[in-house]
């Protein structure tokens, strides 16, 4: 099997395994007791807590704990507005759902939500965003990395665009964490949500920053456990995962970075120069290592799917949380492409294991797969 769908999810790492299979030895305490077994989890905890705010560059008294990225996201979104009995939303026109299904259901509780545009390439239009804010709004999210084209947003520039009218700014950083430096104080941020299963961590953990002074109603209610700001007991083993993981990540970006970058130029490469007609979604540069996401006209994206599927070759449509629709993607569709040629799109998501051999593996295939279904269509 080759696997290049590395931004839907990844394989959890031997090291990361170790670590949460000790955790469920010897800390499984509940962090929230007071004997010493509680204590144990907590103290292990709040190390974690301080280890990832060190990387993301925030205090340990910003970071909250989560179920992953998905409630990172709404808990910022939501969160948020609850503290506004009116108000109006800006999201990027295109967010993941879990950004832009959360804002848009704010209209039936009588809160306005209005989608900030992107070019052609899939880069927010900072000028349209300015001329959109008004005194009204209340929230700007903006993700830091598209999940389906890998396309990196200015994120530093559309913080400092809120931060001078006070208004608060939330950034997706789940699908470039991990890939490229994400400091929050450099980018600007209020809120940033980060997930641990795209970097080689177990699924169902993820974190909110949540910056000092910035107020987040929370979404769940129950004990006082992260603030009180998401109660529930504490996963501690895939908490303690996710942060070795995040720590992994952090320290090979630079020449993972370099890697992934040199394979999916080579992977684009030997597409274009081997079948005809090849539209690249997204910007060539500014994306994250490891994204590739190509039109191929006349080739719908299901059936190209489903006949690398059977040659034993992982590769997606765009963003797995879609999977099974066959309406074409709302970001590609906000970036200008024709309907016609959304629904005939394929992303590439390289990772880790990833190699060059891989590569004109996929190819060759993906030449005669293309080939066979543009025949059959005319």
């Amino acid at each position: 099997m080759i696997y290049f769908d590395h931004n839907a999810t990844t394989p959890v790492l031997p090291e990361v395994m170790d670590v949460m299979k000790q955790a469920m030895e010897e800390f499984w305490g509940n962090p929230s007791s007071t004997h010493s077994k509680g204590r144990q989890a907590y103290a292990q905890l709040e190390k974690a807590r301080e280890r990832l705010a060190a990387i993301l560059g925030a205090s340990s008294k910003e970071i909250f704990f989560t179920s992953g990225g998905t409630e990172a996201d709404n808990l910022a979104i939501l969160g948020t507005m609850e503290q506004f009995p009116a108000g109006e939303v800006l999201v990027s026109a295109i967010e993941h759902p879990a950004v832009y299904e959360a804002a848009h259901g704010l209209i039936s509780k009588g809160y306005s939500v209005k989608d900030i545009p992107v070019d052609g390439h899939g880069v927010l239009k900072t000028d349209e965003l300015e001329s959109m804010v008004t005194d009204k709004v209340k929230l700007v999210s903006v993700m830091l990395a598209n999940n389906e084209t890998g396309t990196i947003q200015p994120i530093a520039e559309i913080g400092e665009i809120a931060n001078k009218k006070g208004i608060t700014f939330h950034s997706d950083a789940v699908q470039a964490f991990g890939k490229v430096p994400v400091n929050v104080r450099d980018l600007k941020v209020d809120l940033l949500s980060v997930s641990s299963h795209k970097i080689y961590g177990p699924k169902g953990c993820g974190a909110l920053f949540v910056r000092q002074g910035t107020k987040a109603c929370p979404r769940t209610f129950g004990g006082s456990q992260e603030r009180g700001i998401r109660t529930g007991t504490e996963n501690l083993p895939s908490i303690l995962g996710f942060v070795r993981a995040a720590e992994l990540a952090n320290s090979r970006i630079g020449e993972e970075s370099r890697r992934l970058t040199d394979l999916t130029n080579l992977l684009f490469s030997q597409i274009s120069g081997r079948i005809e007609n090849v539209l690249p979604n997204g910007h060539v540069d500014k994306r994250i290592p490891g994204t590739l996401n190509l039109c191929f006209p006349g080739a719908e994206t299901e059936s190209v799917l489903a006949s690398l599927d059977q040659e034993g070759i992982c590769a997606s449509g765009g963003s797995a949380c879609a999977s099974g629709s066959i309406s074409a993607s709302r970001t590609l569709l906000a970036m200008g492409r024709r309907k016609v040629d959304a629904v005939c799109s394929i992303r590439f998501s390289l990772g880790l294991g990833s190699t060059a051999d891989q590569v004109t593996e996929i190819v060759e295939v993906l030449e005669k797969v293309v080939s066979r279904i543009r025949t059959v269509n005319g």
